[in-house]
């Protein structure tokens, strides 16, 4: 292993500081709402503030490429498994926001346009967290990453995921009578390419694009369950408390943060580029601040 390279100290900028986990590439648990309760307005707790800073993610985000000053991981085994883990936990904090938006729609039967513009760029930023998440190459996911989802469970799937149930259908393609307008359009493109760009990591990280659960042929429930939602939450560092959406929204911004000063050091990889996944991020950050200030 060959030891972590950073700039020197003294003309270190901090906006380049790593710092998430206890050490650049570090992973960190991640705290969210309990199952069916929508995260209240609130502040984040003491120990969040800190990282709780919309524009400390924008600057994250601006920076040029490969610039000087940054962390590189020791291997790559340290990178791909810290986007593996760090992309789906940005996923759930973007489901959990789409599923407030999306509940809260279908409850009116209507939704305006702010709401459909941050249905659209939650859609996008997990469009891109599929592209960081599954930007390891083919064989570090078999060695890896694909080994340890197995030794989780078998049959481990995507679909026990607590905060994706509410956007089942959303996100399987059903039009909604509330997506109307121009902005239910963009809604629609974007659920068609986070569609495609799901099938593309499946090709191109499983021979055949079949998951654990469809390869299985293990004789017990795996439908979703409370049960499976923990196996799901515990292998990514997960825990379930009754938290605020200030919180949810910090927790986000302390990861996009994150990704984006992995992508600023050591680019994509696999078939995206950096450029597209920031400017998801981008509108993420866009979209997050917005419900920031909508509880203000």
């Amino acid at each position: 292993m060959t030891d972590l390279r950073t700039i020197d100290p003294e003309t270190r900028t901090p906006q380049r500081d790593w710092d998430y986990g206890d050490f650049p590439y570090g992973l960190e648990p991640l705290i969210m709402p309990v199952p069916g309760q929508t995260a209240a307005p609130g502040p984040p707790p003491p120990g969040l503030r800190a990282v709780y800073d919309v524009e400390r993610a924008r600057a994250a985000l601006e920076l040029p490429s490969r610039a000087a000053g940054l962390a590189l991981p020791d291997t790559t085994d340290v990178l791909y498994w810290f986007r593996w883990i760090t992309g789906h936990q940005v996923t759930m904090l973007l489901w959990h926001l789409m599923g407030a938006l999306v509940t809260a729609a279908a409850k009116e039967n209507e939704a305006d346009d702010q709401a459909l513009t941050d249905l659209e760029s939650y859609t996008n930023g997990y469009t891109a967290m599929l592209q960081y998440s599954g930007s390891c190459p083919p064989e570090i996911y078999q060695s890896l990453i694909r080994p340890r989802m197995y030794l989780q469970h078998r049959c481990f799937s995507g679909l026990w995921a607590a905060d994706f149930a509410p956007l089942r259908r959303l996100l399987r393609g059903h039009a909604m009578p509330w997506m109307t307008g121009p902005g239910g359009t963009r809604l629609v493109e974007a659920v068609a390419v986070n569609r495609r760009a799901h099938e593309a990591v499946a090709v191109r990280l499983v021979h055949g694009g079949r998951s654990l659960l469809q390869q299985s042929s293990v004789g017990t429930s795996v439908r979703p369950t409370p049960r499976t939602s923990l196996f799901f939450d515990t292998f990514f560092m997960t825990a379930r408390a009754p938290i605020g959406r200030d919180a949810v929204v910090a927790q986000l911004l302390h990861r996009v943060r994150a990704v984006a000063l992995d992508l600023a050091a050591n680019g994509a990889g696999g078939p995206s580029t950096a450029g597209d996944i920031i400017g998801s991020l981008q509108q993420v950050v866009a979209s997050a601040a917005h419900h920031l200030q909508s509880t203000r």
